[in-house]
């Protein structure tokens, strides 16, 4: 019969009701729950014992790479105290446990040249040292340690710094450099042996080379390291000197200048000539053209003072004519001092030659001279500083050292003036321009409120209408070196021409510059170019121009009927170097050597 059944029991039934087909489903699921639920709990035991395990494994690891690191510090610093007693010590051989494996000798790398540039013409040079540096290192991940010039460096993805410092020493005005060279076989393995590689070689100085001699006379000491760790090396020359350095980051190298003291003077002339050449000053109707005021009063200039400070010195003869006046003394080296009629000098005469007064017989009385007379004359000699301008060149031309990007006023792609900007405005910081294309129309501001500006021209100088601003007085120095022969100034104002203030604004130059200052121009600041006998240069001070603060430079000098330098006695407490020189360490004495190391392992 179609829809019936016949139980095991012999009773006859029709399909399944509705209620015993759900518990059955019922019966089945958590049959499944189950059994779904024991897979789950073994998968979520499983990920996490293995979970555990990596981490677990991660961190034992990165705990055993810290601890080797560690050990290797430790052993990189005991091996540098070993390398130094061998070295420069009393010992014939050291050993050492490096304490790690995989340690090899780098014979080759990175490299130490010490120079010693002449001053006066800024290009003649000495190679002092030019030494491969040789290196110990280990590695481990992305972490190396080295021993390498008789410190202990260490570089990771952040950067490189010192473990232990090498042997630089610079105190006072001495800088003693015994330099540890290391050579050796290439891998290193447990212990290694130090063996003296043929004793100290000196380098500076040395008795039978006179221009390997102390005490150093003037020139400029640069010490160059290349080395996978320069930006530590530099930052260690920083700490140890107090001076600034220079980075050359795609050639991994680090330059620290140490200047040789030169011959200068704080500045306490109106009018300084530095070269035996002619001064003339004319004059008419009593105008004075040198004369002096104290822009530190704030007050700013108001005329000649009473201290009669308006002072000329110059290693020349000096012509004065028709009227022209001296508010302050006047001293020669040499030469003959001519005076014609109508003139004045309100100080006193020092001459180391000759004097015609008045067109009479050498030697005359000069009553034109209200002060004392006497032949006692003399000038003092003032160091050129064309190696230090050319210096800033080298240095600020490269884009890793200057703020150009920075700024609107210059056009970073050419380094030369944006041409669009009506005002350009230059922040604290370091500027570089390749040529000076200054246009009329605009204005250049030093915003000099946050710190010092420094601003390199690699060109002449020459501003015609143009109006070169300091925003503030009491900021930071604005120091403008230029590298060319010509600073002309035309129609302008240049400086801080409402108090005067000279201080704030120097200009550098080499010897030979070309000093113009033309009709209705108004400079404030110090121009300081010294020139040498053989490239003195000029400086000319024409009718209706005036300089406030004072001006350092060589050639044949005329101020003309009308000009005037009105000296600033605040720039008595200026050394002009010193403040242009970026906080440079000085150096009087140099003692250089090397000595090679020789590695192995035992």
């Amino acid at each position: 019969m179609t829809g019936r059944w016949s139980s095991s029991d012999g009773r006859v039934g029709g399909p399944e009701s509705p209620t015993e087909s759900a518990s059955g489903a019922a019966t089945r699921a958590r049959g499944q729950s189950e059994v779904l639920g024991v897979v789950l709990l073994l998968a979520i035991t499983i990920t996490g014992t293995g979970l555990i395990v990596a981490f677990g494994s991660s961190a034992l690891s990165d705990s055993k790479q810290s601890s080797e690191i560690d050990s290797a510090e430790h052993a990189m610093t005991q091996l540098d105290s070993k390398a130094s007693l061998v070295g420069i010590g009393p010992s014939p051989a050291q050993s050492v446990s490096l304490g790690v494996d995989r340690a090899t000798v780098e014979n080759r790398t990175g490299w130490m040249r010490v120079r010693v540039v002449n001053r006066t013409d800024g290009t003649t040079e000495h190679v002092v040292m030019n030494q491969t540096l040789g290196a110990i290192s280990y590695r481990n991940g992305d972490t190396s340690i080295a021993y390498q010039g008789g410190g202990v460096w260490k570089r990771t993805a952040n950067g490189s710094t010192m473990v232990s410092p090498p042997e630089f020493h610079y105190r006072g005005t001495t800088l003693t450099l015994p330099l540890v060279a290391i050579n050796g076989s290439k891998t290193l393995d447990g212990r290694v042996r130090m063996t003296s590689g043929g004793g100290v070689e000196s380098k500076f100085p040395k008795r039978s080379d006179p221009d390997f001699r102390n005490p150093l006379t003037n020139g400029e000491v640069n010490v160059t390291v290349r080395s996978d760790y320069y930006r530590a090396w530099g930052r260690f020359f920083e700490q140890r000197t107090g001076g600034s350095v220079t980075y050359y980051h795609p050639k991994n190298r680090v330059t620290i200048s140490l200047v040789v003291p030169t011959r200068t003077r704080n500045v306490t002339n109106a009018l300084a000539g530095t070269t035996p050449d002619q001064m003339t000053i004319q004059g008419a109707g009593g105008s004075s053209f040198t004369d002096s005021y104290n822009s530190s009063d704030g007050t700013g200039y108001s005329g000649p003072d009473a201290s009669d400070n308006g002072t000329i010195v110059t290693k020349g003869s000096v012509k004065l004519t028709g009227g022209a006046e001296i508010f302050g003394n006047l001293r020669t080296g040499g030469g003959t001092v001519d005076f014609g009629g109508g003139v004045t000098i309100h100080g006193n005469l020092s001459y180391g030659g000759t004097v015609n007064c008045n067109g009479g017989s050498p030697g005359g009385d000069c009553s034109s001279v209200e002060g004392w007379q006497a032949n006692n004359g003399t000038a003092p000699d003032i160091s050129p500083i064309g190696d230090m301008v050319q210096g800033k060149v080298a240095t600020y031309s490269d884009p890793s050292n200057n703020q150009n990007a920075g700024v609107t006023a210059i056009n970073e792609s050419t380094d030369t003036w944006n041409d669009s900007e009506s005002t350009l405005t230059l922040p604290s910081g370091a500027y570089y321009v390749s040529s000076d294309d200054l246009d009329s129309a605009q204005t250049l501001r030093f915003d000099n409120t946050a710190g010092d500006i420094t601003l390199v021209v690699d060109d002449d100088i020459v501003w015609n209408n143009v109006n070169v601003e300091v925003a503030d007085p009491d900021g930071g120095m604005v120091k403008l070196y230029t590298s060319g022969s010509k600073f002309h100034l035309k129609d302008s104002t240049v400086g801080d021409t409402a108090t005067h203030y000279s201080p704030s604004l120097r200009v550098y130059a080499g010897p030979g510059l070309d000093v113009t200052l033309e009709t209705h121009t108004q400079f404030v600041g110090l121009i300081y170019a010294p020139g040498t006998d053989t490239n003195s240069g000029s400086i000319t001070v024409k009718s209706q121009a005036e300089l406030y603060g004072g001006i350092v430079g060589g050639g044949n000098t005329l101020l003309k009927s009308g000009g005037s330098i009105h000296f600033d006695q605040a720039l008595k407490s200026v050394d002009p170097v010193i403040g242009a020189s970026e906080n440079v360490p000085r150096l009087t004495y140099l003692h250089i050597s090397v000595a090679r190391v020789n590695v192995t392992s035992v």
